[in-house]
């Protein structure tokens, strides 16, 4: 179901209309991007379970091939998908059981531990990406050139406005 069809959606934009000082039509587009970007993740999520990926797994296989044939450490996977290093080492474990990376400790230092891509890795991301790219290009198939310059120019300034308050 659309999210604009839920009695929730409905209810906070005709309260929007009905106060002083709220803004109904920009919570509308605040809403609809909210909506839009469900939808999509739902769709791409949906892709990624075709291969046994999370969007996170997805993401680690992305940085460790974009890195390929050098290693990275978990704290940097972390850091290049925007993730804790918890959430990143229960991705490496599901990963390394899947036979899409190896770890190896630093022979200099135990502590360090060095990730990288296996060749069972990279066919699995080589099989995923194109499709993903695909229908991420297939969901955007109906707006133009000048319409995608729009939303571009559109999102930065939702980032922009959503900047000033706290994470």
């Amino acid at each position: 179901m659309k999210y604009s069809d839920c009695l929730a959606y409905r209810t906070l934009i005709a309260i929007a209309r009905q106060r002083q000082g709220l803004d109904a039509p920009r919570c509308t587009v605040v809403f609809e991007h909210l909506d839009t970007s469900a939808v999509l993740s739902a769709v791409l999520r949906r892709l990624l379970a075709e291969y046994h990926l999370s969007e996170l797994k997805f993401a680690v296989l992305v940085v460790l091939f974009t890195l390929d044939p050098d290693s990275s450490t978990p704290a940097d996977l972390a850091q290049h998908t925007g993730v804790s290093r918890s959430a990143i080492t229960d991705a490496l474990d599901q990963l390394a059981a899947q036979k899409c990376l190896l770890r190896d400790r630093d022979e200099s230092d135990r502590r360090t531990i060095y990730v990288r891509l296996t060749t069972a890795g990279r066919k699995l991301l080589a099989r995923a990406l194109p499709p993903y790219l695909r229908t991420a290009g297939e969901a955007a198939r109906l707006l133009d050139a000048p319409g995608q310059a729009g939303l571009l120019r559109g999102y930065g300034l939702l980032k922009e406005g959503a900047s000033s308050f706290p994470a």
